[in-house]
């Protein structure tokens, strides 16, 4: 049972490197269509919050029972502000950018993180994530300060959604909920942004593209609102964080690969070497850098032990 259940866990981040991929390519092809950045958010959480009304009143029963710090955190890790960091980012940066930070340093937080709350990692985990950070660096190197911005921004988003992961997997929330969760809040978040003029909107005013709103509709409400969100929430309860992030890291590869044929970018040299930093670092953190067993005293290894399954 648990190993057919690994099988489809598999196969769910399969589909979702290839959602995540779409999702960064939609976000920086974003500022040359009809939409604002409030109206690509009105998409993501509105259509998902519309369609999911009949299931609103269980999921929220549902999250009564759960910590609210994990549900805070799953709402601001995975909602409006990390989309708003992403679009902002993604607008001052590149597609391979969106595509590469904000997946591949994941690693790097979730390791921050346990490290903070006491967990102990092997010297490999660590060469990874340093190779992830040398990739950053790499990134922020010989650009405006525009770029610079855009970087900081999608570290911020990354550093946001590596929260929103420990919260899933900490959670007993079924992915359905977890769709709720981030499009409802989010959805009303989005509202008042426009309602005192923070974010701007076309639907109003008449200036959107049909075309442009139901491609966006159907992309980032539909594929990305709804089912990416359900396949990740289940890969993250079938394979645990770490399993997820280490398929995750092929994204950037598959983002970057996809940006030059249908955005018409071009590699600068600088990002090619992060995104090589960036991916073979999130392989080897994943891949041979588990956490190290603990010898303290039984109260503190059992406090430390929950502390790393949260992260590994």
């Amino acid at each position: 049972m648990k190993t057919t259940r690994m099988v489809w866990g598999y196969l769910a981040m399969g589909a979702v490197v290839l959602i995540w991929s779409t999702f960064a390519l939609s976000i920086r092809a974003a500022g040359n269509t009809s939409l604002t950045a409030g109206d690509v958010a009105l998409l993501r959480f509105g259509v998902p919050t519309l369609l999911l009304i009949p299931v609103i009143p269980q999921s929220f029963r549902i999250m009564i029972r759960q910590p609210w710090y994990w549900t805070v955190l799953i709402i601001i890790g995975g909602g409006f502000p990390f989309l708003m960091l992403v679009q902002l980012g993604g607008a001052a940066t590149s597609a391979a950018l969106v595509g590469t930070i904000p997946p591949g340093t994941i690693p790097v937080f979730i390791t921050i993180f346990g490290a903070i709350l006491g967990a102990h990692f092997t010297a490999v985990r660590w060469f990874g994530i340093a190779c992830i950070a040398a990739g950053v660096v790499v990134a922020m190197q010989g650009s405006g300060s525009a770029h610079l911005a855009g970087v900081g921004l999608l570290l911020t988003a990354g550093a946001l959604w590596s929260l929103y992961v420990l919260a899933v997997s900490k959670t007993r929330y079924r992915p359905l909920d977890i769709v709720v969760l981030l499009a409802v809040p989010s959805f009303g978040m989005t509202g008042v942004f426009i309602s005192t003029d923070l974010l701007h909107t076309t639907f109003f005013t008449g200036n959107s593209d049909l075309s442009d709103v139901l491609t966006y509709a159907v992309l980032q409400g539909v594929v990305i609102g709804i089912i990416s969100t359900l396949l990740y929430s289940f890969s993250i309860t079938s394979l645990g964080p770490s399993r997820a992030a280490l398929m995750g890291s092929v994204s950037p590869v598959l983002t970057t690969l996809g940006a030059i044929p249908l955005l018409g970018e071009t590699l600068a040299m600088g990002t090619v070497v992060c995104l090589v930093l960036v991916s073979s670092g999130a392989l080897i953190a994943n891949l041979w850098g588990t956490a190290v067993p603990l010898t303290h005293t039984r109260s503190r290894l059992g406090a430390r032990l929950r502390v790393k399954n949260a992260v590994v």
